[in-house]
């Protein structure tokens, strides 16, 4: 096989080289490949373009001549037999006079849209070049010393380039969601749809008889503009009809956020020297299997994806293929088992874990998701799975592409004579519209569940009899909610009040009174406890430690009110509250906490836990966090009561996490910051029931005069742990330190304490 970087400096196009590595192009075998569509992304110079596809089709054996016609070059040339092409070179040796080749058209920029910042590696070619030394050389040069530079820069060096360019990035994605929330975006993307329909129109044949090349617009897509009319007022294509015009529009945009995630993601991935999988290449079927299989053991009982049998039809329809395997099914297998691996990590290495991943993205693109879209709502769901695992972003997108699906496909959903718990659409939609909630109510993203959305996540069907699993989605499903509604009344201090915080008490006490017998935890500890499958038992306490966690949400604001209380002096006290009604709540938050702790006890890691369970891992982190911070209060007070039972339930809390932290680097990032506040508070407390101790002796040595009383944690010793816990107790999504409360804005990993810092990319 030829090397990708000699052919490059031969047809003089080496600055490419940087950037087709980049994007997973790591060699020629790959870059045989590429599209008109990545050259597009890549923003490859036409002329440089054709250069390179005159390489490509002079190394497959097609004449020069058709190397540029791309109707006419078979899908797949590499495959033609010798004497095929023999035949056909012999038959174009004397070709026929023709038309110019056609232009290919690209739609118009948005002008409007922020503009992409550059990468680390092109920021560091910038400063090169600055060099008068370097400035004089040719321009191959100058890109062979800038690539030969960035390979030998030190690892120091490479990563302050490297963070620089990524604070430009998150300040970069950050304007990109406030930008698709207007007018704008969504004229650009109603333009893009009829743009893509007419060139789909010329391709096809179907376009309007002229032979006038494409550069003649005056027949073609209407132009973009800033100031152009609403979607209301554009060509709609036939794909689309009048009565669902709108949820197909918004079905569109939402998709194209999502597969734009997946591209990002995969390019993140497929950066090294890595061979995707398809189906000539495949991993063993026993090891997908057993992943496929542990993720269905680890998240079957709390939510509705994927079944044994389902699983099983997939393997067969690969491995013992009857016809061709359509890439649906091979993004589904590649999904599911890289998902199994972070359930039983003997199954693949991380790395490979993340190659089926990628794999599976690559073959799921618009046009298979338009084939199913029950299969469609149902991998999104999966993958968005995925990437909240792997803290990344994607998993936003993906959730919101799932439920835009779900609306305009399936609208008898939200009828109350359609989708009986039976239907797994309905299923499926319930379990997207937890994930939903899970971002909302610990990353601080504004939920995507409508009204009729969450009617149909509460609706209970009575024609048929739930089994217990569906009892536990449906509660999982009501409880998130719940959490959910709790985030966004309280978003704001000025909604932290006695009336909010009482009617969002009584759901909760609703919820909880309401919950099936079968699913409460005393039926679970009885003499004689129901039949469930130790995969059910855990669930069922999971969605316990969920309600106790809203609890949490609902008090926590609270807790920082009353730190910031007694750090200032009383001034920033919510005027709201009486000191004892802040006293009582901060007392059943701590209380819940430790019931959080007790729930924890319960579940065994060795068993049915993975070690990278999200739910476990975030809700232990929490719990330790109020506990810690209750404590912190007490002795701030000048009060002991309670302040040991508070340090042992936090202790316990993190102990459950450090089985997680060789596997996980966030446990491991909670734990390196609650060990110290812990370690400080238990020191505390020693010196203050010495000096008790000290105080009490000399009462019984009956001289006043030598008797002092306990002295008073100082501001000073406590004012730095009661400042970390307070930032530790903030929403997720860092309000604190004055970012945007959408949770949007991607930050690196830094020490300022906030609990988005140790979650997300």
């Amino acid at each position: 096989m030829p090397d990708l970087s000699a052919i490059l400096e031969r047809l003089g196009l080496t600055t490419y080289l940087q950037v087709l590595r980049e994007n997973g192009f790591h060699n020629w075998e790959t870059v045989v490949d590429i599209t008109e569509e990545d050259f597009a992304t890549l923003n490859v110079k036409l002329g440089h373009r054709r250069a390179l596809q005159r390489e490509i089709a002079s190394f497959r054996g097609v004449p020069p001549l058709l190397s540029l016609e791309s109707e006419s070059v078979s899908p797949e040339p590499a495959s033609l037999s010798t004497l095929a092409l023999e035949t056909l070179t012999r038959q174009t040796s004397t070709p026929p006079p023709r038309e110019k080749r056609r232009y290919r058209r690209h739609p118009r920029p948005d002008i409007n849209a922020p503009k992409k910042p550059k990468t680390a590696y092109v920021n560091f070619a910038d400063r090169i070049r600055t060099d008068s030394e370097i400035s004089q050389l040719s321009f191959v040069k100058i890109a062979r010393e800038v690539g030969r530079r960035w390979q030998e820069l030190p690892a120091e060096q490479k990563r302050i380039w490297e963070s620089s360019a990524a604070r430009a990035m998150q300040e970069f994605e950050a304007q990109m969601d406030e930008y698709r929330k207007t007018d704008s975006w969504r004229r650009y993307q109603v333009y893009l749809r009829d743009f893509k329909m007419q060139q789909s129109m010329s391709t096809t044949g179907k376009r309007p008889g002229n032979s006038r090349a494409t550069t003649d617009t005056s027949n073609n897509t209407r132009p973009y503009s800033a100031t152009s009319p609403s979607s209301s007022d554009s060509p709609i294509s036939p794909a689309f009809n009048a009565s669902n015009e709108i949820g197909a529009e918004q079905c569109h945009n939402a998709l194209t956020l999502a597969f734009s995630e997946l591209v990002t993601l995969r390019g993140e991935i497929l950066n090294q020297e890595t061979r995707p999988y398809d189906e000539q290449h495949l991993p063993s079927e026993e090891v997908v299997r057993r992943s496929m299989y542990a993720f269905i053991r680890g998240t079957g009982s709390l939510l509705f994806m994927w079944t044994y049998e389902q699983a099983d039809e997939i393997l067969n329809r690969i491995y013992r293929p009857q016809e061709r395997v359509d890439p649906m099914t091979l993004a589904e297998c590649f999904t599911v088992a890289a998902m199994g691996a972070h359930y039983d990590m003997d199954c693949f290495s991380d790395q490979i874990r993340r190659v089926l991943y990628a794999s599976g993205t690559l073959h799921f693109h618009e046009h298979t998701a338009g084939q199913d879209y029950l299969r469609t709502m149902r991998l999104l769901l999966s993958m968005s799975f995925y990437a909240l695992l792997e803290k990344h972003m994607s998993a936003r997108y993906l959730i919101a592409a799932g439920l835009q699906i779900a609306r305009w496909k399936y609208p008898a959903l939200h009828s109350s004579n359609e989708g009986g718990p039976n239907d797994n659409r309905k299923k499926i939609l319930r379990s997207l519209i937890f994930m939903d909630c899970w971002l909302s109510y610990t990353l601080g993203y504004t939920s995507e569940a409508t009204p009729s959305d969450i009617l149909v996540a509460t609706s209970l069907d009575s024609r048929d009899c739930l089994s217990v699993d569906q009892l536990i989605h449906m509660q999982t499903s009501k409880i998130g909610l719940i959490a959910a509604e709790i985030t966004t009344t309280l978003a704001s201090p000025k909604l932290v009040t006695k009336e909010n915080i009482s009617l969002l008490n009584q759901k909760l006490e609703s919820w909880r009174v309401e919950v099936p017998d079968a699913l409460q935890i005393p039926a679970l500890t009885s003499s004689t406890p129901t039949h469930l499958t130790l995969y059910q038992r855990r669930a069922i306490l999971m969605v316990h430690i969920m309600y106790l966690g809203a609890l949490v949400l609902l008090y926590r604001q609270l807790l920082v009110a009353i730190a910031e209380t007694q750090l200032a002096d009383g001034s920033a006290y919510n005027p709201n509250f009486s000191t004892t009604d802040a006293r009582r709540y901060r007392n059943d938050c701590a209380v819940a906490a430790q019931q959080i702790a007790r729930i924890l006890g319960l579940i065994d890691f060795d068993g049915t836990l993975t070690k990278r369970c999200w739910l476990i891992i975030y809700w232990a982190f929490s719990a330790a966090v109020v506990l810690l911070s209750s404590a912190t209060t007490k002795l701030a007070d000048g009060h002991t009561d309670g302040v040991d039972a508070d340090l042992k339930y936090a202790k316990a809390c993190m102990d459950k996490l450090e089985p997680s932290r060789q596997f996980e680097p966030i446990a491991a990032r909670y734990l390196d910051t609650l060990w110290p506040l812990y370690d400080s508070l238990r020191d505390v407390l020693q010196r203050w029931v010495g000096r008790s101790k000290t105080s009490i002796f000399a009462l019984i040595q009956a001289d006043p005069s030598t008797m002092s009383p306990p002295i008073a944690v100082s501001k000073q010793e406590m004012g730095p742990i009661s400042t970390k816990l307070t930032l530790l107790l903030t929403d997720p999504f860092g309000r604190k330190q004055g970012l945007p409360g959408d949770g949007s804005t991607r930050r690196l990993l830094n020490a300022d304490g906030s609990c988005s810092v140790f979650w997300w990319k």
